[in-house]
């Protein structure tokens, strides 16, 4: 009887020990997997994080939207960043913001400065068109002969001074040679979810649309194509060049994009998985660019795109 006694609670103990190793190595199993997730997830430890996660983003705006930004051509260090209650300022290149116009419904889309007098400043959007001609101490509103004044699309000529460009939301291109006083049509060919125009200095202008991706034109707007190689998503939300026309930029809804060759081509920045809504790019140097994500970080690069942080 001792002796089968003995043998049960030996048994036992190899019973005991048994699931004892079952559990830990179901515990190891999970840690593991958390891990793994965590890494795959770009560190955020939620569903959907992103890669742009993985960078250190300058600053997070908390606007109810996200609308624009552009560096100042007389001081890289000064940007200024637009949304639909006004203008925040930066003269750190972006790691710090200032309030500079906080007004319900002053829409700024689009924030232009003139080529050719960066003193003068435009701002673009619903129902808005200021224009500034003292770096943005005081504005005034143009009341222009457009169809409409809901800019969600706004440019100005790198070529031709004094010539702008806009696409009232859902309506045709229309160009102004006056600073904005009076406008002609131009095109009736381009997208309803338009967003964005760039003229480059061989006077290819391309538009960003939501709708329809990239477009381009070589005939001053008259007619327009695809030109979206190498970019396998349908939104575009922003379109940035650098005057010199080296380097074009596109946010899209999977991570920021650069295209040297005048938009005819694309490749992926290492910002690729973010949802990227805003850019800009420093005049001074094409390889600084600022890229806003839609729940408001703000990445910056110096080194057009490989490597984002601080």
């Amino acid at each position: 009887m001792a002796t089968k006694e003995k043998k049960r609670q030996q048994n036992l103990r190899r019973e005991t020990w048994g699931l004892r190793m079952g559990i830990y190595a179901l515990l190891f199993v999970g840690v593991i997997g958390v891990i793994a997730y965590i890494l795959l997830s770009g560190g955020s430890g939620e569903n959907g994080g992103s890669r742009s996660s993985r960078f250190e983003a300058v600053h997070t705006f908390d606007t109810a939207d996200l609308h624009a930004l552009a560096f100042d051509p007389t001081d890289p260090q000064v940007v200024l960043f637009g949304h639909h209650g006004g203008l925040q300022k930066s003269i750190d290149g972006g790691g710090s913001w200032e309030t500079e116009i906080d007004e319900a419904n002053w829409d700024a889309m689009n924030i232009v400065f003139d080529p050719f007098s960066p003193e003068t400043i435009y701002v673009a959007g619903h129902d808005v068109l200021f224009k500034s001609t003292d770096g943005g101490a005081n504005w005034e509103p143009l009341r222009p002969n457009l169809p409409s004044l809901d800019l969600h699309t706004f440019g100005a000529s790198p070529l031709d001074e004094g010539r702008l460009y806009a696409v009232p939301a859902g309506m045709a291109l229309y160009a102004s040679d006056d600073r904005g006083e009076t406008w002609q049509l131009v095109s009736e060919d381009v997208p309803p979810g338009s967003n964005s125009i760039v003229e480059l200095p061989d006077g290819t202008l391309l538009i960003g649309a939501t709708d329809q991706g990239i477009l381009r034109s070589d005939d001053g707007g008259l007619t327009w194509s695809s030109s979206r190689e190498g970019i396998d998503v349908g939104a575009i939300y922003a379109i940035r060049a650098d005057p010199g026309g080296g380097r074009v930029y596109a946010g899209t809804d999977h991570g920021l994009y650069v295209s040297t060759d005048g938009g005819r081509t694309w490749s992926a920045t290492a910002l690729e998985d973010s949802w990227v809504v805003v850019v800009g790019v420093n005049p001074a140097d094409p390889m600084t660019v600022l890229a806003i994500s839609r729940e408001g970080q703000l990445y910056r690069s110096t080194d057009g795109g490989e490597t984002w942080g601080s």
